[in-house]
């Protein structure tokens, strides 16, 4: 440091004579000579203003520096030597799994730096003793034990590397591993129907097999069955059908309905690994009841004699109201006709009556599509289409006989009694009582026709007739002046189960005519469907009792239905 502070003290000197000798320095040959004034003269070399200027100027900045430099410590500085690093010796991390590990899912081992493949596969032992495929990933960090060709299910497997395992830099481990693994179950599959309504599924049914580890289509296709025997199309939702999970059955026909099948995967097949299956459960299905038609009202191939004809078709099943009546067309002469459409009997029975009256001569069908399902969500479709044709006849008016019958003191009015069902029959069973008598085929019926009622005297002599007595007695006309219908169909005649149904009357008189007025007063509730008209047309009715009863000037009418 005194030789570099003494160097700052002699640069100024040393320049300022540099540029003192400079400036002085005249042409050579020639000597200085100084310029008188007033007289021209050599203007030679003398030092001007600027340059005194600017000397003085590098001179200060010199003696500024030279200053510095003098006041920096004089001690001396000592060297140090640059740091040096030891190598790390690598290190393994083994893969944890938090499950079981799948048969053919590789094992991995982490290492911290990029290791030399051949020595780590030489260090490695792992027993249960395995084939295995060494794996690694491009940084030589990773290496994946894959089993040739799988793990054993259910088997606890322990791996080991020795610290002859050595880095890229031939390091050895710093310190060996020991670390095991568990095996997972064989692969497993489930089979589903895919369209279910409750504990039955659709005709229309595909099946659905799901594994939880990828199978090979053949496997599948070579094992699976369905009895009785449909043929089936199996895809699997892997595209090259090679390591898929899902396959999809589907019956290449619709399933019969109302039938059972069962569905089996035949043991003895293998995974895409090769490992082999766990048993698949086989699975039973019991398809639904598809709708049919039982018939149409009239009947294919006959002849109405009723101008006010109503069509209707019955259903094996209830319908969905909005799809079946979509479904449902009545033409004539090849026209679709217009008129109001009703349903019946819980749904089974869909009724049209037409806006007009048919012609004579007419040539009606009736026709419902496939487009018609049963009712509720999952609700099958029609399996065909079907229709029925007819031709309109001249109606027919024939005459209801009053036979009369034999009276007795218990039921003095029992002709009447026969004359009444004879009429209501005429009614239920598709006619229309006019006002002499008559069973005309001519209606306004709104209701299907039903087979005739069958006369019960047990209910007659044990419920109706009483009943009827009970009321003239007591010049009331009411249902429930003495308990209520049931209660006396029980009560009295012991029919304690099944539908019932009463009508009561009071007509003028208790002779042919009366009981005619009786019919025609319910026969007009046609347009309703009122209670009176629906219970003779009720099709879950099947017999009847009638009793008439004249005292104290009135006359009462009552008929106890029963089904």
């Amino acid at each position: 440091m005194r030789k570099i502070a003494a160097a700052a003290v002699a640069i100024p000197f040393l320049l300022y004579y540099y540029f003192s000798s400079v400036l002085r320095h005249t042409s050579p040959g020639r000597p200085a000579q100084a310029v008188r004034p007033g007289q021209a003269g050599h203007p030679g070399h003398s030092l001007s203003g600027g340059s005194v200027q600017l000397l003085g100027v590098v001179m200060a900045v010199l003696l500024l520096v030279a200053g510095l430099l003098l006041g920096l410590p004089a001690k001396e500085v000592a060297g140090v030597a640059p740091p040096s690093f030891a190598p790390l010796t690598p290190q393994a991390v083994p893969q944890k799994a938090n499950s079981t590990l799948a048969l053919d899912m590789a094992f991995q081992v982490q290492f911290t730096k990029p290791m030399n493949e051949a020595s780590v596969e030489s260090a490695l032992t792992i027993s249960p003793k395995v084939n295995l495929k060494f794996q690694w990933d491009a940084t030589n960090q990773v290496v994946s034990l894959a089993p040739d060709p799988f793990w054993q299910p259910h088997t606890s497997y322990t791996v080991e590397i020795s610290g002859a395992a050595s880095d890229q830099e031939g390091l050895g481990l710093s310190t060996p591993i020991r670390t095991s693994f568990e095996s997972g179950a064989p692969t497993s599959g489930q089979l589903v129907a895919t369209q279910v309504s409750g504990d039955q599924v659709s005709p229309g049914t595909a099946f659905q097999l799901t594994f939880t580890r990828p199978v090979k289509l053949a496997t599948v296709v070579t094992r699976l069955g369905i009895s009785p025997a449909v043929p089936l199309t199996i895809v699997g939702d892997d595209p090259t059908d090679a390591a898929s999970q899902v396959f999809t059955i589907t019956p290449r026909t619709q399933l019969a309905s109302d039938v059972d099948f069962i569905v089996v995967m035949a043991d003895g097949g293998t995974d895409s690994a090769g490992a082999a299956l766990q048993s698949v459960t086989a699975i039973r299905v019991h398809t639904m009841l598809a709708p049919g038609v039982i018939r149409f009202r009239p009947v294919d191939g006959g002849v109405s004699y009723d101008t006010n004809q109503p069509v209707s078709v019955r259903f094996t099943v209830a319908m969905d109201q909005k799809s079946t009546a979509a479904a449902f067309s009545v033409t004539v002469n090849g026209k679709i006709i217009s008129g109001s459409k009703y349903w019946a009997e819980n749904d089974t029975v869909l009724v049209m009556t037409p806006r007009y009256s048919f012609k004579i001569g007419d040539k009606v069908v009736a026709r419902v599509t496939p487009a018609a399902r049963a009712a509720g969500a999952n609700g099958l479709h029609l399996g065909a289409g079907a229709s029925a044709t007819f031709t309109v006849a001249r109606p027919k008016a024939p005459v209801i006989a009053y036979t009369g019958g034999v009276a007795s003191s218990t039921r003095p009015y029992y002709a009447s009694e026969v004359y009444y069902m004879a009429l209501m029959n005429c009614t239920r069973t598709g006619g229309w009582v006019t006002v002499g008598g008559n069973c005309s085929t001519e209606t306004h019926h709104t209701l299907p026709a039903q087979g005739p009622l069958r006369l019960s005297a047990d209910i007659s002599n044990k419920v109706s007739r009483p009943y009827a007595k009970y009321m003239a007695d007591r010049k009331i006309l009411d249902h429930y002046a003495y308990h209520d219908p049931h209660w006396r169909l029980c009560n009295w005649g012991g029919y304690c189960g099944g539908s019932w149904g009463e009508n009561i009357a009071s007509p003028s008189n208790a002779s042919k005519f009366g009981m005619i007025d009786i019919e025609l007063f319910y026969q007009n509730e046609y347009w309703c469907r009122c209670e009176h008209y629906y219970n003779i047309m009720a099709p879950f009715l099947n017999q009847a009792g009638v009793g008439v009863w004249v005292a104290n000037g009135v006359v009462r009418v009552s008929i106890d239905f029963y089904g």
